[in-house]
């Protein structure tokens, strides 16, 4: 760095990105101006060369053998940019300004738009925005296409689609998406891992399937009925399946429950009256699609419950199920009884400082009682401690 690009380091800064900076400069030649310009002599003979191009005024000493001050406005600032071969700040953050605008304006009809709202003005009140990268449109892309899948894909093809890579989405760009949609999606809960998030959002991370044990008829497209009451270790439907299956009956089913953990699930014996739902985590859309439409197929007199940890995880995963899935979704061996018994049979796993002040604020419903419980006991339960 010379001492040109050292006033342009020392002029930037919010006021300058924002166009509000004017008036005067008068920085003192000090040790940090000497080093960063490259030496005292590299410094003093920049500065004569400034000074005589009529950008800076000099206060010399010693005969013009050392400098005290300098002296310049700071309108000076495109003059020693072109100088020094560098862009100029406030003309870099209107090129950000208006490159935002163009991505905004490609995400149109998305919940994206609080998003660029918020960078946008950011860049106008002259923040040096580092996250995201506004010199990256490969992260935009990924970003709006996210926003906007309407037909699931695997997220290999997502990358090779947007980025004509199939794996730098993965390496370089899902948590930078995956940050903004855990903020700004309606479609994200707290408390969704990176895959849920994706998942959501109709990018397949994995092979995605649907199981459950017990007396439900359903059929693929236009196709014959399929009676999964043969298969009394359970039915798994792949993403493919699941895509175009609709349930049909629910005959003789007077209870569904829902099961967090495949340990607990798979324990699980058939029963003609029971129909049981291996959850794994947060239903994707079209998991919820297929289950919801239970709730016209049951009677009337039909439970549903929720089985699962008794954590931060497992409320927040019940509370979603409830408010997503079943509404009349109460909880089974989540109660302050089934945690007291748990903990004294030594099955606890210590509260972290970070789950229990998120634990604090969450509004726990009918899982108040047990949220109560953790935080006056310090302790989890993950659902596979209490296997039948």
């Amino acid at each position: 760095m010379g001492l040109t690009e050292y006033l342009i380091k020392i002029t930037d800064g919010p006021a300058c990105r924002a166009g509000t900076l004017s008036g005067m400069r008068h920085p003192a030649v000090d040790g940090k101006m000497i080093r960063e310009s490259g030496g005292r002599k590299e410094l003093i003979e920049e500065a004569a060369k400034l000074e005589k191009a009529g950008l800076i005024r000099a206060d010399w000493k010693d005969m013009g053998a050392d400098i005290v001050r300098i002296h310049y406005p700071v309108s000076i600032l495109p003059k020693l940019c072109a100088r020094a071969g560098v862009e100029n700040p406030r003309e870099r953050q209107l090129r950000w300004i208006e490159n935002a605008g163009k991505w905004a304006r490609a995400a149109e009809g998305t919940f994206l738009i609080p998003y660029y709202e918020a960078l946008i003005e950011r860049l106008k009140s002259g923040q040096e925005v580092k996250k995201p990268d506004m010199e990256d449109e490969k992260f935009f892309l990924c970003l709006n296409r996210a926003a906007a899948i309407r037909t699931p894909v695997w997220r290999r093809k997502f990358s090779s689609d947007v980025l004509n890579d199939s794996k730098l989405f993965e390496k370089k760009y899902q948590d930078k998406v995956v940050t903004v949609l855990a903020q700004y999606s309606p479609l994200c809960e707290t408390g969704m891992t990176a895959d849920d998030i994706l998942r959501v959002h109709g990018i397949r991370t994995y092979s995605q399937t649907l199981e459950w044990k017990g007396r439900l008829v359903y059929r693929i497209g236009g196709g014959a009925e399929i009676d999964s009451s043969v298969n009394i270790y359970g039915t798994v439907i792949n993403a493919q399946t699941l895509e175009h299956a609709e349930a049909v009956s629910v005959s003789g089913i007077r209870r569904i429950m829902l099961i967090e953990n495949k340990a607990n699930y798979e324990s699980m014996e058939y029963r003609p009256d029971t129909l049981y739902v291996f959850c794994h985590g947060f239903f994707s859309p079209k998991e919820l699609r297929f289950l919801e439409s239970l709730t016209a197929l049951a009677g009337t007199e039909t439970e549903y419950l929720h089985w699962g940890d008794m954590d931060l995880g497992g409320i927040r995963i019940f509370l979603y199920n409830q408010r997503k899935l079943f509404p009349k979704l109460t909880p089974c061996r989540m109660d302050e009884a089934a945690y007291r018994a748990a903990v004294a049979g030594g099955a606890g796993v210590p509260l972290e400082k970070e789950k229990r002040e998120k634990l604090q604020k969450l509004e726990a419903g009918s899982l108040e009682g047990l949220k109560n419980c953790i935080l006056e006991n310090g302790m989890e339960i993950e659902q596979e401690a209490l296997l039948c």
